[in-house]
């Protein structure tokens, strides 16, 4: 790995997984000594970053971490339904029922712990929405995906700590909803189920923005 992909790398995980907050400003310098390169393989990586929408340059002020919009949550759900609900309409005919069936178990074991309700912590739920894109077997699909895939990742960071108990819990039966079409092999149901799951993901995120919204 190159010095460029190293600090690439080192700085996208760290925006991911919250280590470097939306709004906060990159020091370039502190990153270089922190990191032991030059400023070059920083600039370059926050270049890249920046084409990505993880962070934005403002002239004068230089690198900030890019903040979560309203739109940012919509326009990603928007993909995410065009993507996934074409993909688990397709599954439904294609996947290993067995498989599927093994994932509902999994699922089904697992409950959102009441007494945890503001932790941060995600069930091996989240990982059958990768499975679905995986069983078509399309590498571009999966790629395209998986772009995608960083800014969920993201907002599920950032704004996990405010899931309710219950928003948790309708997660679990929304995606045993979707697992139980794709066992049925019924493409039509697997659309739906996905469609409702992003649907309602996206309100509740956006009502978690709306009222910032609204004061500005």
């Amino acid at each position: 790995m190159n010095k460029k992909s190293f600090v690439y790398t080192e700085i996208k995980k760290r925006i991911l997984d919250g280590t470097l907050p939306p709004g906060c400003p990159i020091n370039e310098v502190e990153l270089a000594r922190e990191l032991n390169v030059s400023k070059t393989p920083v600039r370059e990586a926050l270049r890249e970053l920046e084409k990505e929408g993880f962070v934005e340059n403002i002239p004068g002020r230089g690198s900030t971490v890019s903040n979560i919009s309203f739109n940012d949550i919509r326009e990603i759900f928007e993909i995410r339904e065009i993507l996934e609900c074409g993909a688990a309409k397709r599954a439904a005919l294609l996947c290993n029922k067995e498989d599927v069936k093994a994932k509902r178990r999994q699922l089904e074991a697992f409950k959102p712990d009441q007494a945890e309700e503001t932790t941060l912590s995600w069930g091996p739920e989240e990982d059958i929405h990768l499975y679905i894109i995986g069983v078509l077997n399309n590498k571009r699909l999966t790629e395209a995906y998986l772009r995608i895939l960083d800014h969920i990742v993201r907002i599920r960071n950032q704004f996990g700590k405010r899931f309710t108990h219950h928003r948790r819990e309708e997660i679990l039966t929304e995606h045993l909803n979707i697992l139980d079409a794709l066992i049925e092999g019924n493409p039509e149901k697997a659309e739906r189920a996905v469609q409702v799951h992003l649907r309602n993901a996206a309100a509740f995120l956006m009502g978690l923005i709306l009222p910032r919204r609204e004061q500005s």
